[in-house]
């Protein structure tokens, strides 16, 4: 089994290739065929804290997080980590709803749904977020290195 983990951010009608005004979302897949959405920040032009990151190839290494500690509830406290993201630290997978919960990171859920956001207007999210990052980490523990291969969805039509 390789190591390499995909995430397709998805298009949007607007034809900006990976955002719409609100966040960036997407699904990462193991090579075992286990998948997750994401949620991110919108595109920022890779600003650190507010911008999603530019899509590319990244290694992912493990360290400890007081981010991955908090947003798991004490239940973990190392996580993931995108690596050699171009004037960008410390980003992490970890878990999270809406691009509200990140700074820069990627937020991961088993589904993708439509509620209501801190600001009481109805917002895509990802749901199920602590029981799917349980799930990543129990998948990503079997090695200790991966690669995270961040790419464009365009779909075949609308």
């Amino acid at each position: 089994m390789n190591n390499d983990l995909i995430l397709s951010r998805f298009a949007w009608l607007s034809g900006n290739a990976i955002e719409c005004p609100q966040g960036t979302y997407g699904l990462l897949k193991f090579p075992t065929g286990e998948e997750f959405y994401t949620c991110e920040n919108p595109w920022l032009n890779n600003k650190p804290f507010v911008s999603c990151i530019p899509t590319g190839v990244y290694y992912l290494e493990q360290r400890h997080s007081p981010v991955v500690q908090r947003t798991s509830g004490g239940e973990f406290n190392e996580g993931w980590e995108v690596t050699d993201v171009t004037n960008r630290d410390y980003i992490m997978i970890h878990p999270g709803n809406w691009p509200g919960d990140v700074e820069g990171c990627i937020a991961v859920g088993k589904k993708l749904g439509i509620h209501q956001n801190k600001q009481g207007k109805q917002a895509l999210t990802v749901l199920d977020s602590r029981n799917a990052f349980r799930e990543i980490m129990e998948l990503m523990s079997e090695h200790n290195s991966w690669t995270l291969d961040i790419r464009t969805y365009f779909p075949d039509s609308y």
